[in-house]
């Protein structure tokens, strides 16, 4: 892939500053970046806005909004007035979408929860709709229900933001949580022009942390390149975010760490990228070879 039709989220390198994942960014010729909301806390969002568009980055997300499921009234106001800031923040940054980690059940009842998840985006959709913002669904996988999300596939995913029907309501499909899924390359397609962001973290072997122990693209178990064709084939043209929560990444310099994104993601063969000179069909056919004949 093309680093112009990627974008480095900030989870990769957590700790670093908005300035400096803007530099880290731009310095590898990232075409965007998308920003956890830990480095917006006390920023001047008309500035931080001017600083990215200087940049010429784009903001392909911003994370999070959701965690609906609250076991009182005030907590579940508290938390939707945070999501409003959070539709304030992406509109500030003209960020291309919010995304939402639904939540998890806190008393342990799933309907429940899946029903103030759906409650909680109804409510968010007229916010999201007049801030011209779209809100993203990300389903998580499975081990996460008890801790991140009670929306654990991309069929439940799909059939919530379809039923709800709002026009700035999609998904966020992330390669780590639904490498798994069955019928996942006909369940993307299904998605279609829902997909609002696509991001890719692998899948290590022994797994030490559900959340922090991911991989850089192509160090893990993921079929990477069929995830990337799936999205692709399904029409989504947006930037590719690396999101990479890594105890081990977190651990070497951020420099180094968006070094090795960088490398992972121009080792990816994207087959809908417009061809340069260098790069046609047939290249990128041999390329493929390669990497298949490399044991990539």
């Amino acid at each position: 892939m093309r680093l112009s039709e990627c974008s480095l989220n900030s989870a990769t390198i957590r700790g670093a500053s908005l300035t400096s994942v803007l530099d880290l960014a731009v310095d590898h010729g990232f075409g965007g970046v998308g920003l956890w909301r830990d480095v917006l806390d006390d920023a001047d969002l008309p500035l931080n806005a001017r600083r990215v568009a200087s940049s010429g980055l784009r903001v392909s997300s911003v994370c999070r909004g959701g965690m609906f499921p609250q076991p009182t009234r005030q907590l579940r106001q508290a938390r939707f007035e945070d999501n409003l800031r959070a539709i304030d923040q992406a509109h500030a940054l003209r960020a291309e979408c919010l995304v939402l980690v639904c939540g998890p059940p806190y008393d342990g009842n799933t309907a429940s929860a899946r029903a103030e998840i759906r409650d909680g985006i109804e409510a968010l959709a007229p916010h999201a709709t007049a801030a011209g913002v779209d809100l993203a669904v990300e389903p998580f996988h499975p081990m996460m229900a008890a801790s991140r999300s009670v929306i654990t596939s991309l069929r439940e995913a799909l059939a919530l933001v379809r039923s709800i029907g709002s026009p700035r309501l999609g998904l966020a499909v992330d390669s780590y949580h639904l490498w798994w899924e069955d019928e996942l390359g006909e369940r993307i397609a299904d998605a279609g022009d829902l997909i609002r962001s696509v991001q890719l973290a692998d899948w290590m072997m022994p797994i030490h942390d559900e959340l922090e122990s991911r991989g850089m693209p192509g160090e893990g178990v993921i079929d990477m390149g069929r995830f990337l064709a799936d999205c692709r084939g399904a029409g989504y043209r947006g930037l590719v975010e690396v999101e990479v929560l890594s105890r081990r990444w977190w651990s070497v310099a951020p420099a180094e760490a968006v070094a090795a994104a960088a490398r992972a993601l121009t080792d990816l063969v994207d087959p809908y990228a417009l061809p340069t000179d260098n790069d046609t069909p047939s290249n990128r056919f041999l390329k493929m070879a390669d990497n298949a004949d490399s044991g990539q």
